[in-house]
């Protein structure tokens, strides 16, 4: 659910974009390091842009037989790059929006299209907005002649627990381990064509594990 909630807001956003007035240049799922995704991207980022990702959970609620709800709060952060000398120009926008749209009018367009959306999901409730935040403007962004604003995003959903209602019981653990510094030249897969890891494959892996669990006395 969280990634197919990501990709819905991205999606939605894409959408949308006649109703904003503008066309995004980029839209994407955060990276892990802010700040050294836009090194590495220098000369490739250009607004209008905007990315999204999972930042966590919280109000964990039992519904019974196996489900939860949380809420599930997400990161988006949008940001606008011109050519204009000026920071204020870059926020503000120039005199055609479409062209120069400015980093407000994407953190306000986001939000108008975001809160209270289901977003074509399950939702226990909608999509609301939250508090936004304007970007610092480290050197990288400045690199970049970038203005951009974060704004949190959150929603309720429902997490499915793993769990068997049948009485067997786990009788062992078989684990084949596919070691990255010490992986063989064939990847853990014991049928190529079928899509997914298909296990065990003890021929091919690095390690394997075999427990045998001890049958307990409930008495």
């Amino acid at each position: 659910m969280i990634a197919a909630i990501e990709l819905a807001v991205l999606a939605r956003l894409k959408a949308m974009q006649d109703a904003l007035g503008f066309a995004w240049n980029r839209l994407d799922t955060l990276p892990d390091d802010w700040e050294a995704y836009l090194a590495a991207k220098r000369g490739e980022i250009k607004g209008p842009a905007a990315w999204v990702g999972f930042t966590g959970w919280s109000d964990p609620e039992s519904w019974g037989d196996g489900v939860i709800a949380v809420t599930g709060t997400f990161g988006l952060v949008v940001v606008h790059s011109s050519a204009r000398p000026d920071e204020a120009a870059n926020r503000h926008g120039g005199p055609n929006p479409a062209k120069e749209p400015g980093s407000y009018r994407l953190a306000l367009g986001a939000a108008a299209l975001l809160d209270r959306q289901m977003l074509g999901l399950d939702l226990v409730a909608p999509m609301t907005v939250g508090d936004c935040q304007p970007l610092k403007r480290s050197k990288a962004m400045q690199d970049l002649n970038l203005s951009g604003h974060a704004m949190m995003l959150g929603c309720r959903f429902t997490i499915q627990l793993a769990g068997d209602d049948s009485d067997e019981e786990l009788a062992a653990l078989h684990v084949n381990w596919d070691v990255p510094a010490f992986g063989t030249p064939h990847p853990v897969d014991a049928d190529p064509i079928v899509p997914g890891a298909q296990l065990p494959d003890d021929p091919h892996a690095d390690a394997t594990d075999h427990i045998a669990l001890q049958e307990t006395d409930p008495s």
